[in-house]
């Protein structure tokens, strides 16, 4: 089956255009009308959305992951929703999608394809709920968070800036401006930018922003006792979401962890070599969007397979992890985290307890 799962996923993402443009011009011709109400455009924009779903399907069915592909089709119902276009219409452009794969697609793969298919086409029966704010007035430092939210949003990043140095001078530890501070106002922002409320351009000022004044509290990161123990942390190829693993890299830094941050977008051969010359305990990889996780996929296996890097360890994080719970077991991680305090915590067990690594990996 896993091979079969493969070349459907190989299959989807070959033929993507040809299968995403097919689906479109079903689209249009069920309802001839969304020509005239979304002219060259929207035919564009509906093209580009169901590239989107093959793409996403493809990563979801090579992870063996039904989950991935439904909280994907959930976050398009609701991006739709905050545009008041109602969930039947994607529930029509995604049986089209399944209508082009069943003449596409060998019966086989089609099966397969299809299953993942109806388990979110059932998910758009449900009725929307909006996500909640990420800023709850019972957080610690639920007030700063606010106004360092609006500071940003306004576009002031230097009293941004003064807000947070000002905290951290007070007293203020940088553990907990990130994790209180920093990590739900970026969610908070996702969250904005997802029901429209928020430009792309404002989502990227923001996380320059927040990545910028995090440089200004490095001399408060530095320093720890250190511990000996060492920490690769890297964005896979085509991700460029490199915020959240910067947290958490400059957590294990405030831990006495020595760290070799990589950061976005950083090619394979680029970590194997980087994983050779610095020998570290643990390999921190970050994958934000579901259609990076064969790029994370194919690293891991190749990590593991060389003997020189069998001992390091594999922890990842990202959006895809915590939407299917169990994914990190499917691309050949050792472990998982939901945030910076988390990722600490369980790296100090794998690089104390190798022994059940080995077994672990012996069994795959």
């Amino acid at each position: 089956m896993g091979l079969v799962r493969k070349e459907t996923a190989e299959k989807i993402s070959y033929q993507e255009l040809e299968i995403a443009t097919a689906a479109t011009d079903l689209h249009y011709k069920l309802e001839p009308g969304l020509e005239k109400r979304f002219g060259k455009v929207g035919r564009k924009a509906c093209l580009q959305g169901v590239r989107n779903h093959l793409a996403y399907l493809s990563e979801a069915i090579l992870a063996s992951s039904p989950a991935l592909f439904k909280d994907y089709v959930t976050w398009a119902q609701e991006k739709l929703a905050a545009r008041n276009i109602p969930a039947n219409e994607l529930a029509v452009n995604l049986n089209c999608v399944k209508e082009v794969l069943a003449q596409r697609l060998p019966i086989e793969n089609y099966v397969i394809a299809a299953k993942f298919m109806n388990s979110a086409l059932l998910q758009l029966e449900k009725k929307v709920t909006k996500q909640s704010s990420y800023l709850r007035e019972d957080a610690p430092y639920s007030k700063l968070a606010y106004e360092y939210l609006q500071q940003l949003l306004g576009g002031d990043r230097s009293k941004a800036s003064k807000l947070i140095l000002k905290e951290v001078e007070g007293g203020a530890s940088v553990k907990d401006i990130y994790l209180h501070v920093f990590q739900p106002v970026q969610y908070e922002i996702g969250r904005l930018w997802q029901q429209d409320k928020l430009s792309v351009a404002q989502e990227h000022f923001c996380s320059a922003a927040t990545q910028l004044i995090m440089s200004q509290l490095y001399a408060h990161v530095s320093g720890s006792e250190k511990t000996g123990h060492k920490l690769v942390a890297a964005c896979v190829t085509g991700d460029l979401h490199e915020i959240g693993l910067r947290m958490v890299s400059d957590f294990f830094e405030m831990e006495g962890w020595n760290t070799y941050y990589l950061g976005a977008n950083t090619p394979k051969r680029s970590i194997i070599k980087t994983l050779r010359e610095h020998k570290p305990d643990l390999l921190l990889l970050s994958a934000t969007m579901t259609y990076h996780l064969h790029e994370l996929t194919d690293l891991i296996a190749s990590i593991q397979a060389d003997a020189a890097l069998s001992q390091v360890k594999v922890m990842v994080g990202g959006y895809p992890f915590n939407a299917a719970t169990n994914l990190w077991e499917e691309v050949g991680a050792d472990a998982c985290a939901a945030d910076a305090a988390e990722a600490v915590e369980k790296a100090n067990i794998l690089v104390t307890d190798t022994s059940g690594l080995v077994q672990k990996r012996k069994s795959k």
